[in-house]
């Protein structure tokens, strides 16, 4: 039987077809909830959260597999009708394959939004202070390192262990209390599991339905080439970082290009 807590309500009330927002590499679909809550009324949206975010399953690292379970629960959850994706940064990724899979099968994907999404090539992955570093990173919502940071990670080795530099962010303060060591480590798990899963994916063929790519002005557009596989994305530019869009004015333009995508689909 599939997964079902894996989905995650952010908006219940509507009739109309649900939108489905896959979590980007933190494994939460939290960073979903300012878009629930500026789309039009009507429509109930849905986020996925990965395996071992909020349970004890342990992390998927593959992508195709990630992307194979999630479409199993999608479908089991929402048998009949078309479905709507959106997926911001990995969560792009995921729903673009999720995409590909239920088209294969014969369902109709009304819309793929996809949002600051790299493609990735595949390589090895970097040292695990590079990893720790991006983490932390990642959980300040910014996309370069402070100095205050770049100082705590000068005193680590390349193969440093995980829970070293979770005591001693700890201690710095760089991070609000409730970002404690044992919930850095507890939430480790999936981001490094995902980022392994993005490393090591080839990703191969197109989707041909409707997409749309909405990219942050402060983004390198080099390495989101998806128009190589997509010849008619439609893509869009927002003001800000690949963290900020999800804020204040950049968070209201980005709605308002989901939602004009939304309703140019007349099927509900």
């Amino acid at each position: 039987m599939a997964d079902l807590d894996r989905i995650v309500p952010l908006r219940t009330e509507g009739d109309r077809t649900p939108l489905f927002c896959v979590h980007a590499v933190s494994g939460s679909a939290y960073s979903y909830a300012g878009l629930a809550r500026l789309l039009d009324e009507g429509r109930p949206v849905y986020g996925f959260e990965a395996p071992g975010f909020d349970n004890d399953r342990t992390p998927v690292r593959s992508l195709p597999d990630l992307a194979d379970e999630y479409t199993e629960i999608l479908r089991e959850f929402r048998p009949e009708g078309e479905y709507r994706l959106l997926g911001w940064s990995l969560g792009g990724l995921l729903a673009h394959e999720m995409a590909k899979r239920l088209t294969a099968a014969g369902h109709r994907v009304a819309n793929l939004i996809m949002v600051d999404t790299g493609l990735p090539v595949v390589s090895p992955l970097p040292p695990e202070r590079d990893i720790l570093i991006r983490y932390i990173r990642d959980m300040m919502g910014l996309e370069e390192e402070p100095a205050e940071l770049r100082t705590l990670f000068a005193a680590f080795p390349p193969d440093v262990e995980p829970d070293t530099v979770f005591e001693a962010v700890e201690e710095s303060g760089l991070l609000p209390e409730e970002f404690d060591a044992y919930l850095l480590a507890g939430q480790y798990d999936v981001f490094r599991s995902h980022l392994e899963g993005f490393y090591s994916i080839d990703v191969t063929g197109g989707y041909d339905g409707p997409a749309i790519h909405i990219m942050a002005s402060g983004s390198v557009a080099e390495d989101m080439p998806w128009k190589r596989l997509m010849p008619d994305l439609r893509e869009h530019t927002v003001p800000g970082t690949h963290h900020t869009i999800w804020n204040g004015a950049s968070l209201e333009t980005l709605t308002r290009i989901v939602q004009d995508a939304l309703d140019a689909e007349n099927y509900g």
